[in-house]
């Protein structure tokens, strides 16, 4: 973990709510510490190339100048206004230089109207005239020179299935990239397909795909969250524009509908091997070829850029940008965070969708030969999906009332809040692209424990950060649930590990790489 992630990380533990609020202000922060660094500079070059090099003083006064003026530049572009663009970059150092000689000019001309007409003494003058010029400079910064929206800069139509308040992966995703591109230099439009799921079928799609043709006429690249719903309609808008897209697969739509509606039982590197029904073919047919018409294609594993290629897709055309996943803006403890939850017990935590593939009900089928050993286990799923009422069934069955606690489709707030009040995250999952719930897991200290399958593999390795374990391997999730019950040495080492592993999830790092995938197709 980074120097600044970890004084972050130190901050919210002094005070969640003071740091929020300095959080807010980063920017100003940010401003203040970038001049002060380069007010540093200048003074402290100035001292070395006088007193120590006995540089003539005006020469010494130039170069630090110079040195601090470029410090200041950089600091400012790519710290502060986080302008992360080279296009205007010796545009906009003119211009911060054109600033910087013309507060020269006001600063001189305020104080000596200040002291000689108001009378005030120079300190303070020099006091007045420094804010006056620091506000003045930060508002032609921010809003002139590293203004968000540059002058035929890029213009981005993000096309998703789902976008907050729906909950889910790809509405997280875009409203992050809603979010963050902006701030540096790109214009974004957010256009779901949740404007038109209240239409009939088919229709729906031809109303998408309407509105995909009027907002990307303004776009220079469209990108596209899924192959299907969204994927098809923007393939078509986008052929009709004569205009790039970018299409982001993070699953096999066709396997994932296979297994929930047309009797597919297989798993998903099984299933690219064999043949099935027409339906699941058709879907097939729009994913493949939606996939062939993109410019690129962006995957959050190198797991799914394999299975991409199986489709008959070229290597070179596919693209791995791990997702980044947000560090926690709580900082509850275990006690608070059950206290707060209301549960008590020895909790065993999972999350996700209440499909088939994701194995839940062996999670519910080990709490009796569990609860004989330590009463106090308590299995807590969150999520919903068409299996929740099997599910239930299963726990009522099994007499697993006031043991098995199913609490619905909840906010990403409340599902850390459940992963800081648990023991463990336990995911016995036959499919996952990239892993994301158990990131989230393992960056809120809960111990994981899951399978070899998918991406999972590229976030765990087995004993050190995690526990990989067979998909639908009973008894072996059986021991290694009781081994990190009673080992909590054991348990808190694969913790702070985890923690020290994810650097690859960064924030900023994700968002430098799509803004270069992007801007590669303007």
């Amino acid at each position: 973990m980074s120097f600044y992630n970890s004084l972050k990380n130190y901050l919210r533990s002094l005070s969640p709510d003071y740091y929020e609020k300095l959080d807010s202000k980063k920017i100003y922060i940010k401003y203040v510490i970038g001049g002060g660094i380069a007010a540093f500079v200048d003074l402290f070059l100035l001292y070395i190339l006088t007193d120590v090099f006995h540089f003539w003083y005006l020469h010494s006064a130039a170069l630090a100048f110079l040195a601090a003026f470029f410090v200041s530049f950089y600091l400012q572009k790519f710290w502060t206004f986080r302008d992360n663009s080279n296009e205007r970059i010796r545009k906009q150092m003119a211009l911060y230089f054109a600033v910087g000689a013309f507060n020269l000019g006001v600063n001189t001309i305020g104080i000596y109207a200040l002291v000689e007409q108001f009378g005030l003494a120079y300190i303070f003058a020099q006091i007045i005239m420094g804010a006056v010029i620091a506000v003045s400079s930060f508002l032609i910064y921010r809003f002139v020179i590293f203004r968000q929206y540059q002058s035929g800069g890029l213009k981005v139509l993000i096309a998703t299935g789902i976008f907050p308040p729906d909950i889910g992966g790809p509405a997280t995703y875009s409203k992050l990239l809603a979010d963050e591109l902006p701030k540096r230099g790109i214009e974004v439009e957010v256009l779901s397909f949740g404007s038109v799921r209240h239409l009939p079928k088919i229709i729906r799609h031809f109303a998408y795909f309407l509105k995909v043709l009027a907002a990307g006429k303004k776009a220079d690249v469209i990108y596209a969250q899924d192959p299907v719903s969204v994927g098809l309609p923007v393939a078509l808008a986008a052929k009709s524009l004569k205009k790039k897209f970018i299409l982001k697969i993070v699953g096999d739509y066709a396997w994932e509908q296979g297994r929930q509606r047309f009797g597919a039982q297989e798993l998903l590197d099984e299933f690219q091997e064999k043949k099935y029904s027409w339906k699941v073919e058709f879907l097939r047919f729009i994913q493949k070829k939606a996939a062939d018409r993109a410019a690129l294609i962006i995957v959050p594993s190198r797991y799914l850029k394999s299975i991409i290629i199986k489709w008959g897709i070229g290597e070179d055309k596919i693209r791995v940008v791990y997702n980044a996943v947000p560090e926690p803006r709580s900082c509850l403890t275990k006690e608070e965070a059950k206290k707060k939850l209301d549960i008590r017990g020895d909790i065993i935590f999972s999350a996700g969708r209440l499909v088939p593939w994701k194995g839940f009900g062996l999670l519910i089928e080990l709490m009796p030969a569990l609860l004989k050993i330590n009463p106090d286990f308590k299995l807590i799923i969150a999520g919903d999906g068409g299996e929740r009422e099997y599910l239930e069934n299963k726990a009522e069955e099994l007499r697993l009332n006031g043991k098995v606690f199913f609490t619905g489709a909840v906010s990403h707030e409340k599902i850390f809040e459940y992963m800081r009040a648990s023991d463990m995250f336990v995911l016995n999952t036959g499919y996952e692209g990239l892993p994301h719930i158990t990131v989230e897991a393992m960056r809120a200290g809960a111990p994981v424990i899951t399978t070899n399958v998918g991406g999972n593999a590229e976030v765990i390795k087995n004993g050190e950060n995690g526990i990989l374990l067979e998909y639908n391997d009973k008894e072996r999730f059986r021991k290694a649930i009781l081994e990190i019950w009673r080992n909590k040495s054991k348990a808190r080492e694969i913790s702070e590990n985890a923690k020290q592993s994810l650097d690859k999830f960064n924030q900023d790092a994700m968002i430098k790489e799509i803004i270069f995938l992007l801007r590669r197709f303007k």
